[in-house]
């Protein structure tokens, strides 16, 4: 049986639909279709995939089973570089057709050899013209470009020609801080279930105002519960600030002593260190 199969199986067994299952674990819904579609095509990584394919194993109680079945091939998205690949195949659509015999249509064969011929002198002459051109241009754009001044060095322009390769545009920095924090925010409510105080801490920046003060209080909540229990659900992320992003989100809490529900807030700054809480607080 398959890790998807194992998940679904055991959600049903459970009585659980997917937006159950989402606040239960913390994982995001679209996370959740594509772990039981078996797609990791909405992960950044597959270790992002991987840890929250054993988030929700843990949540059912089948992570020993998910992790022996675990294969990163499984999960792997194929790349633009893999499918530009397959589309530069040759086909054989544009062969000649063979005759009712079972030869080859030869009379086809003189036909296309000066076809190709033409094209291949056709593109040599072009790319004659073409450096005939460029070259006088080139020299003309550096003696009458008004920032080469007698002393100064002139400065070559890249272009297609040049021989100089643009460099890959690089990420977008907000798009890779969502990510992160999309993780961090799977992260700290699975800390808070495990009642790991230690690690749970690790997240708040020692910038946040009364951190000891509310680390102390949830600290003690965790060593005196028999268990906990927090879902989270309704996500949203906006950019609040240069390397800040603020969360709003509907928090479902629950242990052997209380419940509650609340809509929070909490504000995600990127430090050296990684990325830290600033604040928290409730909306409602």
């Amino acid at each position: 049986m398959s890790i998807p199969q194992l998940i679904r199986e055991a959600r049903l067994a459970q009585q659980l639909d997917i937006d159950g299952l989402c606040r239960k674990t913390g994982v995001a819904k679209n996370h959740l279709l594509d772990i039981e579609a078996g797609k990791g095509s909405s992960f950044h990584t597959v270790a992002y995939c991987k840890r929250a394919v054993i988030t929700v194993a843990e949540a059912l109680g089948i992570q020993q089973q998910v992790e022996a079945l675990w294969r990163d091939e499984d999960w792997q998205a194929v790349s633009m570089p893999t499918r530009l690949a397959n589309l530069s195949e040759p086909s054989n659509t544009m062969l000649p057709a063979a005759k009712a015999d079972g030869e080859p249509g030869r009379r086809w064969l003189p036909i296309a050899g000066i076809l190709v011929l033409m094209t291949a002198v056709g593109i040599g002459l072009h790319r004659m013209d073409e450096a005939d051109v460029e070259r006088p241009v080139a020299k003309s754009a550096r003696s009458t470009s008004p920032a080469t001044k007698e002393g100064a060095p002139a400065t070559e322009a890249v272009g297609p020609g040049s021989g100089v390769s643009s460099a890959p545009q690089a990420p977008d920095p907000s798009q890779l801080l969502r990510a992160d924090v999309e993780r961090a925010m799977q992260e700290w409510a699975r800390l808070w279930n495990a009642r790991s105080a230690l690690d749970y801490s690790g997240l708040y920046s020692r910038e946040f105002v009364g951190v000891e003060d509310h680390l102390r209080v949830r600290s003690q909540r965790m060593e005196q519960a028999k268990f906990i229990q927090v879902e989270l659900t309704d996500l949203s992320f906006r950019e609040t600030g240069p390397g800040e992003i603020t969360v709003r989100f509907r928090q479902r809490y629950r242990s052997d002593s209380h419940q509650s529900e609340d809509l929070k807030e909490l504000v995600w700054r990127k430090t050296p260190a990684g990325i830290r809480i600033w604040s928290e607080r409730r909306v409602n």
